[in-house]
């Protein structure tokens, strides 16, 4: 067990230093012809997928990272040996397997059953909550660029994708796992989940010179909203199938009411 936490900490700060590399690459990327040429098309995309996917991923069928911690419930269910019931047997091979895959999916979402409840009151609370703070933040930053008369000189436009969604959420819950199992406490492993990430952010040179603008810091403000919305949310449900869609409605939320005060203050 020792060996694994030893792993699991080691691919942690591979993460991190991966993300402090590729953040200061891509400042010097006009500037070096190979990594200009990785930071655009097909080649972004693989390096995205294979650092916010493909490390958890890794992590987790070699066993550092036990898929409960990542909030994988049920996945279990699928990882099992496949036993076929006697009602199964008459049938063909892929009708066999079309069968069996409905059994299993219908055992995960019996595991999910207990857990959306307390999901749908807490992403209740979750709206209204981040409802009230962007409308007070918005209100705020409007005196401060009415004042600065920088009201139309920068937009944040477009809303995540669901791809953008589901890095960031495998990203962070990766994070938080992490902590989780070293700690072996839940509450320790959202609280440092949470840490990680804004030491991540904070090692970025790039991302700290762009917060101090209270223009070009919109997007890590509702990133980090964001992240304290979903991590308290996981703490009472530490489903990440069920987080995923709650992720993506946070952050269309915060997006949608960022662009709104900007067409009024337009």
């Amino acid at each position: 067990m020792t060996d694994v936490r030893w792993q699991l900490a080691a691919y942690v700060f591979v993460s991190i230093i991966l993300r402090i590399v590729a953040a200061q690459l891509n400042q010097r990327r006009t500037n070096i012809p190979w990594v200009r040429h990785f930071s655009e098309g097909w080649a972004v995309s693989i390096l995205r997928f294979a650092y916010f996917i493909g490390l958890p991923y890794v992590a987790l069928i070699l066993g550092v990272l036990p898929a409960r911690y990542l909030g994988l419930v049920g996945l279990n269910r699928l990882q099992a040996p496949q036993s076929f019931p006697s009602e199964f047997e008459h049938l063909s091979e892929p009708a066999r397997f079309l069968a069996q895959t409905r059994n299993n999916v219908s055992l995960i979402v019996l595991d999910w059953l207990p857990d959306m409840g307390t999901l749908a009151s807490l992403v209740l609370v979750a709206l209204l909550l981040l409802g009230v703070a962007w409308l007070g933040y918005g209100y705020f930053r409007w005196h401060i660029l009415f004042g600065l008369r920088r009201v139309s000189s920068f937009r944040v436009t477009g809303y995540p994708s669901v791809v953008q969604v589901v890095y960031q959420a495998v990203h962070w819950s990766f994070y938080r796992g992490a902590v989780w199992l070293l700690a072996d406490d839940l509450y320790l492993g959202v609280v440092g989940g949470v840490v990680l990430v804004g030491v991540e952010w904070m090692l970025d040179t790039g991302w700290l010179h762009q917060v101090q603008d209270p223009l070009a810091g919109e997007p890590f403000r509702i990133d980090a909203s964001i992240l304290v919305g979903t991590s308290s949310i996981f703490l009472f449900v530490p489903n990440l199938w069920l987080l995923l869609p709650v992720h993506w409605l946070l952050a269309k939320l915060s997006w949608w009411m960022t662009t709104l005060r900007q067409q009024r203050m337009a």
